[in-house]
């Protein structure tokens, strides 16, 4: 064994590569660490074996700690490679695929390595020289040297370009940290190049001290995994809004995922002009065309779905204020305008309820006071009659809240038998004299059950109003084409004047004296819950008959609710 100059140095480096795989080490779960770790302890097994092959004194010594020194050495391009990506947010580069090739080769290296007594394909001829009174390693390289050198070369190149880059799109604060990391990897490779070429006469391995120092340097004063830069394009590529680009000609130049999903347009697309392409969304145009935001979100048909989108409007500069492009960010805000509008459905319906408990409701409880006053005084028993008219306008009121009250109930929609609920719902009215014909055949629905129940009340309460006691009533059933159907109710009354048909639906009109108005809104609440759209129009009998349209049609369930 001996100690020379150069065993000091590898040790030296040995123990700094080291320490700097220790500090590595504690930020384990952070982005590029791994592979930052299996760098360093790739480049202290290669130092360390080569303080060990300087400090042996016999040619099977020396080359069995050269042969070691590989393990260390056919791994540090894989992990710079890998390290580049991950930093820099190119993981799409780090697949099964490349990785299966970057090691399928480290791993023919090391066989051939370790077997090259059979072929010396790595080391032609091997002898023991003496030089300044030390015994060193005198080595002539085979072809698969050379090969290992130009791989490793190409692969920590790639490593370092995507650093390059990163350099240059990174914000300033980050500079250091890439700077630091660039110089840590190119003080060895250059040593490495020079002292193969005969420029240098120093072992590369024991720059490697400086790679360590200068990876230090990057985790401890540049907080280098505290703060890593995530690729521009990973975030372009992965948020949820749509990002769309074009140039000042007004031509697509690029479009993220999001946007293709929420606008509907290819990727295959791009060089076309941004109006033509998304010449369906005459809201997004306009914004484009002005630079300004539209007020509202802009409504678009995804896949047969109503979508609601929210567009942002920007433009690109390359230098000053010479315009270079526009961007325009779209985002779904569909759930955010359904939780508004449910918020405001329900905040209407709030007043509503308050107004008709205030208000409708006090009436009929005075008149009924003031005919119990009258009969206390005169003794005549027809007011009782009018009482007991009051009284039921009273529970008419209260229906009409409780069907408001329903509205606000989960609204879990199930397979129904429309003819079965229409007939439940018969039977929850006071139908005195009326008849109902229900003519619909085997219809299954889909539909919040409390809600088509009081569709079907309110229709069935609203006929006997207008129609009298005897109103005749029939419940049809209209097919069309595709998924949904039309659902109407029709009696036999006086009908509605065509300039009132639109109205009756507004709350709290209504075509009779005293009444709240409170039914056909409920109905129309209802139907707009479920997508359909409820009409009024004139019978075959010339009384009145509602349109319930868009109701969606369902398969029959085995087992229906009971």
């Amino acid at each position: 064994m001996q100690v020379t100059l150069s065993v000091t140095l590898s040790i030296f480096s040995t123990f700094i590569i080291l320490c700097a795989a220790g500090f590595t080490w504690r930020y384990r779960v952070r982005p590029g660490a791994i592979p930052l770790f299996a760098f360093t302890v790739a480049a202290a097994v290669w130092t360390g074996g080569n303080a060990l092959q300087n400090a042996s004194t016999t040619l099977a010594g020396k080359l069995f700690w050269v042969n070691v020194q590989y393990f260390g050495i056919v791994v540090i391009p894989i992990a710079w490679f890998a390290f580049g990506c991950e930093y820099t947010g190119h993981d799409e580069w780090l697949t099964r695929r490349s990785l299966s090739i970057l090691f399928l080769y480290a791993g023919a290296t090391l066989v051939l390595v370790w077997t090259n007594p059979v072929h010396h394909l790595v080391r032609a001829s091997s002898g023991l020289v003496v030089t300044g009174g030390a015994i060193r390693l005198d080595r002539t390289f085979g072809p698969w040297f050379w090969v290992s050198v130009v791989y490793s070369n190409l692969v920590d190149s790639l490593g370092t370009l995507f650093l390059l880059r990163g350099l240059v799109q990174a914000r300033r604060f980050f500079h250091g940290q890439v700077i630091a990391l660039i110089v840590g990897t190119m003080v060895p490779w250059s040593a490495t190049v020079l002292f193969y070429n005969g420029r240098l006469h120093i072992e590369p391995e024991v720059f490697f001290a400086v790679t360590a120092i200068a990876f230090a340097y990057a985790i401890w004063h540049h907080r280098l995994f505290d703060l890593v830069p995530v690729g521009r394009t990973t975030v372009v590529e992965e948020i949820a809004d749509g990002v769309v680009v074009m140039d000042e000609t007004g031509r697509l130049i690029d479009l993220n995922p999001a946007a293709t999903r929420l606008l509907g347009v290819p990727k295959s697309d791009i060089g076309r002009q941004f109006v033509e392409i998304c010449a369906a969304f005459p809201a997004l145009v306009s914004s484009y065309q002005t630079g300004q935001d539209p007020e509202n979100p802009i409504i678009a048909d995804l896949g047969g779905e109503r979508r609601y989108l929210d567009v942002h409007h920007s433009t690109l500069s390359a230098s000053g204020t010479k315009l270079s492009g526009t961007v325009l960010i779209v985002r779904d805000v569909t759930e955010f305008e359904r939780q508004k509008r449910g918020v405001e459905r329900q905040n209407e319906r709030l007043e509503r309820v308050g107004h008709t408990i205030a208000h409708d409701l006090r009436n009929p409880l005075n008149i009924a006071k003031g005919y119990l006053d009258l009969e206390r005084s005169d003794g005549d028993g027809e007011y009782f009659d009018n009482v007991e008219r009051a009284h039921d306008r009273m529970e008419e009121i209260i229906d009409d809240v409780l069907s408001m009250a329903r509205l606000d109930q989960a609204e879990r929609f199930e397979t129904l038998d429309l003819a079965r609920t229409a007939e439940r719902a018969w039977e929850n009215v006071e139908t005195k004299s009326a008849t109902v014909s229900i003519e619909v055949g085997t219809v299954f629905v889909r539909a919040n059950a409390g809600q088509l129940s009081s569709v079907f009340e309110n229709l069935f309460r609203n006929a006997i109003e207008h129609a009298g006691p005897t109103a005749a009533i029939e419940v049809g059933w209209i097919e069309t084409e595709g998924t949904s159907g039309t659902l109407y109710v029709e009696d036999d009354g006086d009908g509605i004047p065509p300039t009132e048909r639109t109205r009756v639906f507004e709350h709290g009109y209504s075509t009779r004296a005293g009444g709240t108005g409170a039914g056909l809104s409920i109905i129309a609440d209802i139907a707009e819950r479920h997508g359909w759209e409820v009409s009024a129009t004139a019978g075959d009998q010339h009384g009145a008959r509602f349109h319930i349209s868009g109701v969606q049609v369902a398969t029959p369930k085995e087992e229906l609710d009971r």
